[in-house]
């Protein structure tokens, strides 16, 4: 399971940081012997990107696109490391979501992305030869409906043939959706009058202007659920019941056992048991052991401020990293060194 521990997290910070340091020492040195003593100092933006040396490139993170859980999580990230950084060190690009990352991952267009946790299983299940690694996890994703509290729904399947919101195609939420409600066996698309949207800020308005009858998202603090268990009818959550549960994680093993702490969302009066999976950063495996060292590095030193503007980001240690991974060979190399 994984674990908080302080003394763990700094045992890791410890080895990361001087692994880093050894990383950095090398090539920097080399670089101000080439090159004449000007030179060394930061490259204009305007130089082109293979000119400039890969520890002064901004770090291209994938993220998602506007209102979401992970909007949220980049956004703070990219806020609170670059200003510790001091300079526009970690880019996040928004993108379509985890499909999208996937594939911008592949083609070389990002460097580490944002990804649900049940989709990097299913690419990490490809092992080394995938390409991808695990560089930070990220934080747990429980799946739930949010439905206003008026409403007469109380099991999942109350809600079929209803016009409820998954979000956009190409998420991990929708993913994750598929798998849930086809555990219980229904199909989204067919069973249901399934909503899309094109971001996912989009998704609690059309609750909550009666449009759609419920809201599918994941985990605590998402943006939607907020919105919507804030608004002045208030909301109530489902998930799947206790005797569904073993059945979908006997169709989908990648997904585990969750449980959402009482009055994580006002409606939430107790824990409820559902499905998730803990959402991942990946990396090329490619990545720089520099580069990768450094971030891991930064995570670590930002942990206590990311953890007081997110609170779900307490999640984001390297013991939890560690302890998330299927198998060592899926870290990336300055993890598992």
């Amino acid at each position: 399971m994984p674990c908080d521990s302080s003394l763990l997290d700094s045992a890791l910070v410890a080895k990361v940081g001087l692994r880093r340091r050894c990383l950095l020492a090398a090539p920097f040195c080399a670089c101000l012997l080439a090159l004449p003593r000007k030179a060394a100092t930061q490259p204009s933006a305007g130089n082109a990107p293979s000119a400039v040396p890969a520890a002064w490139r901004p770090l291209r993170l994938g993220t998602s696109t506007p209102g979401g859980g992970f909007s949220q999580y980049d956004e703070l990230l990219q806020t609170v490391l670059n200003r510790r950084q001091g300079r526009d060190w970690l880019h996040a690009r928004p993108t379509r979501g985890t499909v999208d990352n996937l594939d911008l991952l592949q083609r070389g267009e990002l460097d580490m992305a944002l990804i649900q946790g049940t989709s990097a299983d299913e690419v990490l299940q490809k092992g080394p030869a995938g390409g991808l690694c695990i560089l930070y996890a990220m934080y747990p994703s429980p799946g739930m409906l949010a439905v206003p509290r008026a409403s007469a729904a109380r099991r999942l399947e109350d809600l079929a043939g209803k016009p409820v919101v998954f979000g956009v195609r190409t998420s991990g939420l929708v993913a994750l959706a598929r798998q849930v409600f086809t555990g219980i066996g229904l199909d989204i698309d067919r069973d249901f009058k399934a909503i899309y949207v094109e971001r996912a800020a989009d998704s609690p308005r059309i609750v909550l202007t009666g449009e759609a009858d419920a809201l599918w998202g994941a985990g605590e603090g998402w943006p939607g659920f907020v919105q919507v268990a804030q608004s002045p009818g208030g909301a109530r959550f489902i998930g799947p019941s206790p005797a569904q549960i073993p059945g979908i994680l006997a169709r989908y093993p990648l997904l585990k056992g969750m449980e959402v702490p009482a009055q994580s969302y006002p409606g939430i009066e107790s824990p409820l048991p559902t499905v998730g999976s803990v959402n991942l950063i990946l990396a090329r495996a490619d990545l720089d052991d520099a580069r990768a060292a450094a971030f891991v590095e930064a995570m670590q030193q930002a942990g206590p401020e990311l953890t007081a503007a997110l609170p779900q980001a307490h999640f984001s240690t390297l013991a939890n990293t560690l302890a998330s991974a299927p198998a060592r060979e899926l870290l990336h190399r300055v993890l598992r060194d």
